[in-house]
């Protein structure tokens, strides 16, 4: 045998201990979450594994004794480790076979924690094992063999006598096949069979296994439902609205991307017989551009009206031109046509590259370019061709392609990492509810998020490396304008999540940016291969230029020769800016449309400034430079459009929700011009007719297009242009107005003379802030006004607090008056929260509790209206967990107004199925402590913070202060708690329906029966510091203290973790069940403490210590004790929580609670199966009854 081979053997023999090693693992895995792998078939896997330990202690002893010098120390280090592991592994094939017995509770119980524990340690094996891998092929491919040795190993004599495992492992490397997976033979297909068919292999990808409860839930409803409200977490509004925006890629001129060299032979050199007046036009097959992109937007169509974001737009002036109609003989006999084509063959070499690296296993391209160059519209325009694709596939026949577009100027998820991180998620799982499901499965908490906000980069990037285990899928990524991730991330940390993104296998990124140095510095770094846009686009420039002046010479005195040459010395003076023709040729266009003689246009041309930023100026002098008032209106819609970027209101109407507009809309900015429009509908209160307001629309969009000299923009908002029929043609009077491109953005904030355009200054500001709040309320009543039925959410509020916080107290009147204005519409549900109008709402005061600064408006408002029932709606909402509190000085007026802190009312919000939460401002407030999570007062906060120590001064005499009016303090609540590894979480009212719907294989689920001064007392344990003494010394203090001695806490139900036969074809969600406890005792105050953390004797030195404990917790431990002591018996979910709310604990069926959704939204649950009719049948039966009578619904059964 050749000198050399041991190493390989020693390797093969390696990578394959790694494999079956990874398999026992996943088998166990599997196993204790409580799949089938029988005793036997356990121990015959680990036998295997064994075995290929043997072969690598032979093959180590034979590489060493053949020749030190091709000893790999390395590799005997590696094999010592995988030693080490699969002996680890044998301990827990041993412990998984002593586990598979059934016990009573307790044991169930005791089971859920143990496995959690095992699982951790299994999954920190197969972590370890991955390592071993990815270092095993570095050594592999760097010093034991590379392609080249592979292939002059196939050729000696000594290769046939070899191991067949060795011989695949050479003959792969030969291939060029790198990923370690596949340089493993399969010479035990049996066992990893086995594995798949009991469930521990999913999608046949190492490392990923499904139990069958998740398996289960796949084909129900209920669990599309949960994949559905999973992905909608992910989705955040405009998600993909830069994509939309920028230019259309079927007006991109990019033909030159995917042409073969003969096809740019002929566009670049083609002639003709006419002289400069061909129809032989020439149209490759490629140039099809058509694409639906409906599955790229997140709103139905892109817009599709010319946007030149980092493009050559076509312009608001001229008609839609076909890109792929130019004629080749205009190349050729143009004088000013591109003189020396002696670049075409450095052009063609660099697309060449490009579609190289689409079918290549190379992990990164860029797309390098000035401002203005094109490049969005480039990555826009190869998202969408069906060659990108067709390449793709050559790398990987089962790869898709996923994409982000940067925009610097837009929201935070349009901008930030979190947001990059979020849309590459999303668009991962579309469609694939088994890797979702195995999402949730793995990362549990990640089942209660709902949306964007409730997503940490952590979470994201944990759920992408599974993912990337999971998912055998090839993943190309496009991700456009690195260098405009807003400032708070920066560039370094985004390179981190580009590197990690391209470290995981089977994935590939193309990027867009500047070349900016950070990131010059950076590519340089990765040795990844490159265009720069500038030096490839000069043809496509030239046939945008031919679009643009096509229409306007059959009728103008310019002849052909003469607007090739200007076409010509355009595209010459553009630099490889695409923006710039698109600007430049406005004034070219104008000259023409004037008669203009030919020496004057081509004036016009040389006075054109070469850069953007000169050009800008230039362009706004010749608009504005006549007139002052021009200057300042021009000046006013520059400041409109700066004040909320990427900020958008949700519209819908009905039941329906149709989407977020962003804004300023344009009739926005006209009603916010136009102080005679203001008077009427904000103080005068009278209507303004329609027509007049479309008038003031069309109007302002015409002013805005003539004096901002093209650097604003109006894109009509086509997407649902349904919303708005009864606006016919003038629909776009939502639509929204925008800058042309980031370049005019940053020319008017960033340069000297965009500052001097701008005019800014503290004054303009605020008054700019004012009209546009003041437009936009206008907007929102005209919006509510004409269609009855449309509604808006309560973004506006958000915003005129937000104002006046901006402002302070100067801004005050001004934002009261504002409040004043849209509070009618809110009372009419005209603005709400929910889509369904059935949802009661909260008081319009409980919107501004949290915020100090509306005390005194909130106080003068109630002294007008029927204390104390909107007083003690207030009180009580205001302490809700969604609220937040308020200030001791607006609790005392409110108690002064008559607000009773104990009397009852509800709270409702979709999801909490048909029971409703009955709470009073006291509960509320108390139980806003024991909450782990959504709720700033449950962590600890630094010590010298003298705020949070005023706040929690002042929450705790409040409390105190009710304590001393209630009547009954042994009142018992309800709380809802999750117990995983062995640590339990306080749910709120809205989390605990995602529990009691849900089996979960690792969590279990408890009910309390909790007694008022039990809450108090934790309270005050919690709070701990030297506040506590100040506010303990006071005499009412005193006087509750001595009240409050016997705290209660009693378990009611638990739910248990439970595992389902892997052929069971039930329904999972429908049929939870948990265990009653039939004469619940109260809890000896010892465990209570130890339970929930507290000491109720000595309070805590520190302030406000978190209620969740994960590590050495004792909870399991005193919930199996509470168990075993009690008798116990099995009920569902709806006899749980109708016997609870039978019970006046703080929950009530919606019927009880007055609460009446309609007939036919009841009907569509039943004929949908919705969870609520699959969990609670009888409940909602009786529900739709009472609807069906209230709405005198004939022969209703």
């Amino acid at each position: 045998m050749l000198t050399g081979f041991e190493a390989l053997s020693a390797a093969s023999a390696v990578l394959q201990v790694i494999s079956f090693a990874t398999d026992v693992a996943v088998a166990c895995k599997n196993a204790y979450y409580g799949a089938t792998t029988s005793q036997d078939d356990l121990q015959r896997y680990a036998g295997q594994m064994s075995e290929a330990v043997d072969r690598v202690h032979t093959r180590c002893e034979q590489m060493r004794n053949a020749n030190s010098k091709f000893a790999s120390p390395k590799l005997q280090n590696i094999a010592k480790e995988c030693k080490d592991a699969t002996d680890k592994l044998e301990d827990e094939v041993k412990c998984v076979t002593s586990l598979q017995a059934k016990g009573n509770l307790a044991k169930a119980i005791r089971k859920a924690t143990i496995t959690a524990w095992r699982r951790k340690k299994l999954q920190a094996l197969e972590e370890s094992l991955s390592l071993h891998q990815q270092v095993m092929k570095i050594e592999l491919m760097s010093h034991l063999c590379s392609q080249s040795d592979a292939i002059y190993l196939q050729q000696d004599a000594s290769f046939g006598k070899l191991d067949t495992d060795v011989q695949f492992l050479i003959g792969q490397i030969a291939q060029g096949i790198t990923e370690v997976k596949d340089l493993v033979r399969r010479e035990h297909v049996a066992t990893r069979n086995a594995i798949t068919q009991e469930g521990a292999r999913a999608e046949a990808a190492i490392n990923s296994h499904t139990d069958s409860q998740v398996l289960e839930l796949r084909t129900t409803a209920e669990t599309k439902r949960k994949c559905e409200t999973f992905l909608q977490s992910l989705k955040a509004p405009r998600m993909n609205q830069r994509y939309n925006d920028v230019m259309d890629s079927r007006d991109a001129s990019f033909n030159q991307v995917f042409a073969t060299y003969e096809d740019m032979k002929v566009m670049y050199y083609a002639d003709s017989d006419e002289s400069g007046h061909s129809t032989d036009g020439y149209e490759p097959g490629h140039d099809d551009n058509s694409e639906d992109e409906d599955a790229s937007g997140d709103d139905g169509d892109p817009q599709d009206d010319d946007d030149p974001e980092d493009d050559a737009d076509t312009g608001d002036d001229t008609e839609e031109i076909d890109s792929k109609s130019y004629e080749p003989s205009e190349m050729s006999s143009n004088p000013g046509y591109m003189g020396d084509m002696g670049d075409m063959d450095n052009i063609y070499d660099s697309w060449f590259s490009f579609n190289s690296w689409l079918k290549s296993d190379d992990k990164l391209f860029y797309i390098q370019g000035k401002p203005g160059s094109g490049k969005s519209t480039l990555v826009k325009f190869i998202l969408n061709q069906d060659q990108t694709r067709d390449l793709i596939q050559q790398w990987s026949p089962n790869a898709i392609i996923i994409s982000y577009f940067f925009w610097k100027i837009g929201s935070e998820e349009q901008n930030s990492i979190k947001g990059l991180w979020c849309s590459l998620l999303y668009q991962r799982l579309q469609d694939q509810e088994h890797l979702i499901l195995n999402t949730l499965q793995q990362f549990h908490h990640l089942s209660l998020h709902s949306e964007y906000h409730d997503w940490s980069i952590k979470d994201l990037q944990d759920a992408w490396s599974s993912l990337a285990k999971l998912d055998t899928r090839h993943t190309c990524m496009f991700i456009d304008g690195l260098d405009e991730v807003r400032d708070q991330d920066g560039f370094s940390k985004l390179a981190q999540s580009i590197q990690m993104i391209s470290q995981l296998p089977r994935t590939k990124l193309c990027v867009s940016a500047r070349p900016e140095a950070q990131i010059v510095r950076w590519l340089r770094t990765t040795n990844a291969e490159g265009i720069l846009l500038e030096d490839l686009t000069k043809f496509d420039m030239l046939q945008f230029v031919s679009n643009r002046f096509r229409p306007l010479l059959p009728t103008s005195q310019v002849s052909w020769e003469t607007s090739q040459d200007l076409r010509g010395k355009l595209v010459d003076k553009a630099q490889g800016v695409f923006l710039w023709p698109h600007l430049a040729t406005r004034s070219i266009i104008e000259g023409i449309e004037n008669n203009d003689s030919e020496d004057m246009l081509f004036g016009r041309l040389n006075t054109l400034p070469g850069d953007l930023e000169n050009l800008y100026i230039d362009l706004w002098h010749r608009m504005n430079a006549k007139s002052p008032v021009y200057v300042e209106t021009a000046r006013r819609y520059f400041r409109y459009v700066l004040q909320d970027p990427g900020y958008a209101i949700p519209i819908g109407a009905g039941q329906s929700y149709f989407g977020s507009y962003l804004l300023p809309w344009i009739m926005q900015i006209a009603c916010a011009e136009s102080l005679e429009i203001q008077e009427k509908l904000l103080r005068s209160k009278c209507m303004v007719e329609l027509t007049e307001i479309l008038r003031k629309c069309e109007e302002t969009k015409a002013s805005i297009q003539i004096r901002c000299a093209g650097l604003l923009e109006v894109r009509p908002e086509k997407t649902y242009r349904h919303l708005f029929k009864r606006l016919g043609d003038n629909s776009n009077a939502f639509g929204q107005v925008a800058f042309i491109h980031r370049t005019a953005h940053d020319f008017l904030t960033d340069t000297e003379a965009g500052q001097g355009i701008l005019g800014y200054g503290p004054l303009p500001e605020f008054s700019t802030a004012t009209q546009m709040l003041n437009g936009l309320i206008c907007a929102e009543i005209v919006l509510v006004s004409e269609w009855p039925l449309s509604y808006t959410n309560v973004s506006i509020i958000r915003k005129i607090v937000k104002f006046a916080e901006r402002w302070g107290s100067e801004s005050l009147p001004l934002a009261t008056e504002m409040l004043d204005s849209v509070r009618p519409l809110y009372d009419r549900k005209s603005i709400r929260v929910y889509a369904d109008a059935w949802i009661p709402p909260d008081p319009f005061l409980s919107q501004l509790t949290r915020h100090d600064l509306f005390d005194e408006f909130v106080i003068s408002r109630l002294a007008t209206e029927t204390p104390p029932v909107s007083a003690t709606s207030i009180l009580r909402r205001g302490w809700a967990l969604e609220y937040g509190g308020m200030s001791r000085r607006l609790f005392y007026a409110l108690i002064n107004l008559g607000a009773d802190p104990h009397e009852y009312g509800i709270s409702y919000s979709p999801g909490e199925l048909p029971f409703v939460h009955k709470e009073t401002a006291f509960t509320n407030l108390l139980l806003s402590f024991i909450f782990p999570s959504k709720n700033p007062s449950n962590y600890r906060k630094d010590e010298g913070d003298g705020l949070y120590r005023q706040k929690l001064l002042e929450t705790l005499e409040i409390a105190i202060h009710m304590a001393t009016t209630c009547q009954n303090l042994d009142k018992a609540v309800l709380l809802f708690a999750r117990i995983r590894d062995g640590s339990m979480q306080i749910l709120n009212f809205k989390q605990a329906p995602v529990e009691i719907t849900v089996f979960r294989s690792t969590f279990s689920f408890a009910v309390f029966e909790v007694s008022i001064q039990f809450l108090l007392l934790y309270m005050i344990s919690k709070i701990g510091g030297d506040l506590i003494n100040y506010v303990l010394a006071l005499p009412q203090a005193q006087d509750v203290l001595s009240k409050v001695d016997n705290p209660l806490v009693k378990i009611r139900y638990i739910g248990l973790p439970e595992a389902t036969d892997n052929d069971s074809e039930k329904e999972i969600s429908s049929h939870r069940t948990f265990q009653r406890i039939l004469s619940p005792a109260p809890m000896p105050r010892s465990d209570i403490e130890l339970l929930f953390g507290v000491d109720f004797e000595r309070p805590s030195r520190k302030l406000c210590v978190p209620l969740m404990r994960i590590e050495h917790s004792p909870d399991i431990d005193i919930i199996t004790k509470y168990v075993n002591n009690n008798e116990t018996e099995e009920v569902d979910a709806e006899a749980m929580l109708t016997s609870l709310a039978a019970e006046n604990l703080g929950i009530c069926s919606l019927e009880e609670a007055g609460i009446m959704p309609s007939y036919e939204y009841l009907r569509e649950g039943r004929k949908n199966k919705s969870l609520s009719w699959k969990l609670f049948p009888l409940t909602m039966g009786r529900l739709e009854a009472a609807a069906a009578t209230r709405e005198g619904i004939e022969g209703y059964e």
